[in-house]
């Protein structure tokens, strides 16, 4: 991962005085592509034609949400133990949540677009959507969340739900953009042996990845954990 500093800015002298020119050091930090994570199963021939449903499709569907579900944790775990700012005061409701987190933000400097939050069921079903503020999202403009049964977009942040057990149970985690790298080796693949004298399949979902947040104490990212 290749990282750069702040650039600061310079008043042009018109009268022909020279600006410093700023040396470009970029530093890199490694990204480990360490996760390498695999949903075996096997599956009996006589099990897979005498199945009502397509079993093998249907089984690859479930273990691709398994390995989601394991990638999110993974992800969202080592964004928390980057973040720079952690918010354990609850606030009134939701919304006043969603106000502070944007204050953290807008007091570091971080970009305002592609800002989102990942929030807990608890902390999404239980303060946010029992905002009187949100639910009545109608009288401002938009209808979504009452269509819908979230929140779309606040404040700046895209809201999305997640029940990985790397987010707060009642709070949630706010990232800014390039938080955190991402990077495949190797995408989601199927590999299949046939067992011919067990008279069954062995199937393997692999997927080779790493994850990391693009700094030590990232200003980008900030967990909302009240006691």
């Amino acid at each position: 991962m290749i990282e750069l500093a702040s650039l600061s800015v310079q008043t042009v002298d018109e009268t022909g005085a020279a600006m410093t020119p700023q040396t470009i050091n970029p530093s890199a930090a490694l990204l480990v592509l360490d996760q390498n994570k695999s949903v075996p199963f096997a599956l009996t021939h006589r099990g897979q034609l005498q199945s009502k449903i397509a079993l093998v499709s249907k089984t690859i569907e479930n273990g691709a949400r398994s390995l989601a579900a394991d990638l999110d944790d993974y992800v969202f775990a080592q964004a928390v133990a980057a973040a720079a700012t952690t918010i354990t005061v609850a606030g009134a409701d939701g919304l006043e949540d969603v106000r502070a987190a944007k204050k953290v933000f807008d007091d570091a400097n971080v970009p305002r677009f592609s800002r989102a939050i990942v929030g807990s069921s608890e902390w999404i079903n239980n303060k946010l959507l029992a905002t009187n503020t949100v639910i009545r999202a109608n009288e401002y403009g938009s209808n979504a969340p009452i269509r819908t049964g979230f929140v779309a977009e606040l404040l700046g942040f895209m809201i999305f739900e997640s029940n990985s057990s790397s987010i707060p149970n009642d709070g949630f985690l706010a990232l800014g953009a390039e938080a955190v790298a991402f990077a495949r080796q190797r995408s989601v693949s199927l590999e299949s042996q046939v067992q011919v004298l067990s008279q069954k399949t062995d199937y393997a979902l692999t997927h080779l990845f790493g994850a990391e947040a693009t700094a030590a104490s990232n200003p980008r990212i900030m967990v909302y954990d009240p006691v």
